[in-house]
């Protein structure tokens, strides 16, 4: 059979058979990684560091960004213009999400800062609730909030939003609490 055939013949009987696709994305600063492993609309989300591996999640796709910091693992996955879903992990087996739209995360105090059309709202990582923890709707010149956004930072557990509000630049400050 000629090589051409043979790839052809061994392409189709890989995609009809549904052999997963793997995928590795590294996590800066870390000696741990992402693994997915794909199949059809359906991926298995783990974590290695090569010698040890877990299962944290399955997603339609694999994440497009990850972040390990305090011993919590940030995960976001995108879903499209102006939306991400971002899932916090602790290993062990200790998951909390999705967040929308993570832009700042305190992970001494397991809080994240999730930026809506009209609000900032805060989250405890690990709360069963789909309640922020705190919300603050700012006055805007006229934009969403997403279109207003100037900078977004944290500093010493105090989280900033620095925006175009209906006076010119404005800033929102709220501290994370501490865990309970």
């Amino acid at each position: 059979m000629p090589p051409v055939v043979r790839a052809a013949v061994v392409l189709l009987i890989s995609l009809a058979a549904g052999i997963c696709q793997a995928e590795l994305l590294g996590i800066p600063g870390s000696p741990w990684q992402v693994e997915s492993h794909c199949r059809k609309n359906v991926c298995e989300i783990s974590l290695t560091d090569g010698a040890t591996s877990e299962q944290v999640l399955q997603f339609p796709s694999p994440p497009s960004h990850a972040s390990h910091e305090s011993g919590i693992f940030l995960l976001t996955f995108g879903c499209g213009t102006a939306c991400s879903a971002t899932y916090a992990y602790k290993l062990g087996g200790q998951l909390g999400g999705p967040f929308p739209l993570v832009e700042v995360a305190d992970s001494e105090r397991e809080v994240v800062m999730s930026m809506g059309d009209s609000s900032v709202r805060f989250y405890r990582m690990f709360e069963a609730s789909d309640k922020p923890l705190y919300e603050i709707t700012p006055e805007f010149g006229g934009y969403s909030l997403l279109e207003s956004i100037a900078d977004t930072g944290i500093e010493d557990h105090v989280f900033r939003v620095t925006y175009q509000g209906k006076a010119d630049l404005e800033m929102l400050e709220y501290e994370a609490p501490p865990l309970p």
